[in-house]
């Protein structure tokens, strides 16, 4: 007897993770540039000694040269996957918000989270720009907003796949119970 959680829980969930998801955010930015290198380098030596065929055969100056060529590259996906998950957190919630028809604009669901977004990476890049080693980019806000907008495409595209689906069941439970066909 599984329980259905409520609209309200729902909300009251999805603001608790987007608070929790915008702290690990500030705690990234929060580390100097130093450590922040170490914790991207790290993880990406692992995922390539995971995906690359014989990287544990090559020399470690090869091994290093890898890195380093791909390491802006993999903090940029960085910022863009954690912007994504916040831009899926904050439509789920504005989706789920009980007020959002009061808004005088139309698909507030998508709007409105990639402007939270945008803002809250803005107070990111500002917050970077007083951490040791760290910078405030205009670049990073964009790639962030960039995550954010695949976020709320992906969110919108599975809601409308579920949607879509669910009427398919309708419409077969209706054939089924009346006995029409197709």
């Amino acid at each position: 007897m599984g329980k259905i959680i409520t609209r309200r829980r729902a909300l009251i969930l999805c603001i608790v993770l987007t608070l929790l998801w915008m702290c690990m955010i500030f705690f990234f930015s929060a580390a100097d540039s130093t450590k922040s290198a170490n914790m991207s380098g790290s993880l990406l030596r692992k995922l390539l000694s995971g995906f690359v065929p014989h990287w544990q055969e090559r020399s470690a100056d090869i091994q290093q040269q890898i890195i380093d060529s791909l390491h802006t590259v993999f903090r940029k996906l960085g910022h863009f996957s954690e912007y994504a998950l916040l831009g899926c957190l904050l439509s789920a919630g504005v989706r789920l918000w009980p007020q959002k028809s009061r808004l005088p604009l139309p698909k507030t669901e998508l709007w409105l989270p990639a402007l939270l977004s945008f803002l809250y990476a803005g107070t990111d890049e500002l917050h970077q720009a007083f951490v040791p080693g760290r910078s405030c980019e205009l670049r990073d806000m964009f790639i962030d907003l960039s995550g954010a907008c695949v976020g709320i495409a992906v969110l919108s595209c599975i809601l409308m796949l579920r949607r879509k689906l669910r009427r398919r069941r309708s419409k077969q439970n209706h054939y089924h119970q009346t006995g029409d066909s197709c």
